[in-house]
């Protein structure tokens, strides 16, 4: 009886983590209707399922109790179309991009994200990433509320391109336990801030009066973890030299 009531809650981790698929399927049919906040936002939904989706597996031991149900790889899927196959889509449909680079672009994102992915060194023992963690999904974001052109948007993503091939670390902020406290609740208001600014940008017209306060703290936030790569980047190289 024990066993099955730990199965339970075990068992709506793994729906959790498969409900990201259907907001994929919304935020396709978003991006067909030419909603561009409402695929933004059936984006956001699946990113927040798969920020808190991992430390409730750890904790009710879906491995354990679901042997046969591989979560990491259920994961990785739904990621691959929510951070990366939607986002070029939107590349595409959105034209972020100038008119020659609007398939280019979008297909060498898909190209190099996909043997990335496939890359059994591409997540080391850390639990961090090696170059760019392909989270397009946060680029796309932050260019529609940045608002640059099409050319600078284009040096932006080559930039990142470039930066997938540039062997740093990016730690993920959940699994950092030095920080994690402060790194769960600077990244959700980071979320928060970055909901405020695409609603006033695209639909309600919220904080045109203090726009430029919400624009400084929403800089000052994503600067935080600017920083805390660059930091955890540093610390494990003074740890592999002491």
């Amino acid at each position: 009886m024990k066993s099955f009531r730990n199965k339970i809650p075990a068992c709506l981790v793994h729906f959790l983590t498969g409900s990201g698929i259907i907001f994929s399927f919304l935020a396709v049919i978003s991006v067909i209707e030419n909603n561009k906040l409402q695929a933004f936002m059936f984006l956001g939904i699946a990113l927040i399922i798969d920020i808190i989706d991992g430390t409730l597996a750890r904790k009710y031991k879906t491995e354990i109790n679901f042997p046969n149900i591989d979560g990491k790889t259920l994961d990785t899927i739904i990621d691959y179309i929510n951070y990366i196959f939607i986002p070029c889509i939107m590349l595409y449909k959105f034209e972020y991009l100038p008119q020659c680079f609007t398939v280019v672009i979008p297909i060498v994102i898909l190209c190099i994200s996909l043997y990335s992915y496939v890359n059994s060194k591409l997540i080391d023992i850390s639990f961090s990433f090696v170059g760019f963690p392909s989270i397009w999904n946060v680029v796309l974001l932050y260019l529609e509320i940045l608002s640059f052109g099409q050319w600078t948007n284009l040096l932006i993503i080559l930039s990142f391109i470039f930066l997938k091939f540039v062997p740093f670390k990016v730690f993920h902020p959940m699994r950092y336990n030095k920080f994690k406290k402060a790194n769960i609740i600077l990244l959700f208001g980071t979320l928060l801030t970055s909901l405020i600014l695409l609603l006033n940008k695209l639909e309600l017209e919220l904080i045109n009066d203090s726009h430029s306060y919400f624009i400084v703290l929403w800089l000052m936030l994503n600067s935080y973890f600017i920083v805390f790569v660059i930091y955890s980047n540093l610390h494990s190289f003074n740890d592999k030299n002491e």
